[in-house]
């Protein structure tokens, strides 16, 4: 089953993103971004092993000879001025903060770039940078750079459905990440450009059974809250409690009022 997840991106002055709001020029200009800026999932579907990249020396790498693994795909341009950087960063920040042990639980993050302006001489700075943000040692092959030119570019987006447009010098696109089974089958979305640490790790752990999952992201992040001290997500039992409560309560409350025009009703 397809489903689309419209997520618009802020990379110009003609739109806002912020606090659930968009700012447009005008509402036809609007329409227009809504109707090319999205994420259609495809989740069960395979992506191509036979699509070119480009790794950060310059060799061409096909698809499927790379993907051997649960991998987390991430679609950004090395020159982005929006959210491209805070969604690299969240990884580096949510890798610091998982447990994930990469001999245990074999993984790889593939960042590729979808503007063909990008070069491996970027792909490698991104790459030390990020490794650098990373709170904890992990292998340095666990997050890969990737470019590639137009036609493999456009067959990698189009087969994971990430939809873009050109803005000037930038480009309108949705964030999130692609989580893959080691055969190369989509098995799960995240989007945005905030990640759980919990969700992350069993996004990977699903991939690694091939597992296709919905996204839950809304749940995830009401039932779990973050423990600094142990870096980790522990279940919010007060907050869950406390949601039953209320709604039990609300639940009642109608009980009564059910009853009580009921019975003036008899009467």
């Amino acid at each position: 089953m397809i489903k689309r997840a419209l997520i618009i991106i802020t990379v110009h002055s003609s739109l806002v993103f912020g606090q659930n709001e968009l700012i447009p020029d005008s509402t036809a200009s609007l329409f227009d971004q809504q109707l090319a800026v999205e994420f259609t999932e495809r989740l069960g579907e395979y992506v191509p092993a036979d699509i070119e990249l480009i790794d950060e020396e310059g060799n061409n790498i096909y698809f499927g000879e790379f993907i051997s693994k649960p991998t987390i795909l991430v679609l950004v341009y090395y020159s982005c001025p929006g959210i491209c950087t805070p969604i690299l960063t969240e990884i580096a920040d949510v890798l610091g903060k998982t447990n994930l042990d990469d001999d245990k639980i074999p993984y790889q993050i593939l960042t590729v770039s979808f503007d063909v302006r990008d070069k491996p001489d970027m792909a490698v700075k991104k790459r030390s940078n990020y490794l650098k943000q990373v709170r904890r040692p992990i292998k340095p092959e666990t997050w890969r750079f990737f470019t590639g030119n137009q036609t493999n570019i456009d067959r990698l987006t189009q087969a994971v459905g990430f939809s873009y447009i050109r803005s000037g010098e930038d480009f309108t696109h949705p964030g999130g990440l692609i989580l893959l089974s080691p055969d190369r089958k989509i098995v799960r979305y995240l989007f945005g450009i905030e990640f759980l640490p919990f969700e992350f790790k069993m996004g990977i752990m699903e991939a690694t059974q091939g597992k296709v999952s919905p996204t839950t992201a809304k749940i995830l992040r009401y039932c779990f809250s973050y423990d600094p001290e142990g870096r980790t997500y522990v279940f919010n039992i007060a907050r869950v409690v406390a949601t039953v409560m209320i709604i039990s309560i609300l639940f009642f409350i109608l009980f009564l009022v059910f009853v009580t025009r009921r019975k003036r009703g008899m009467l």
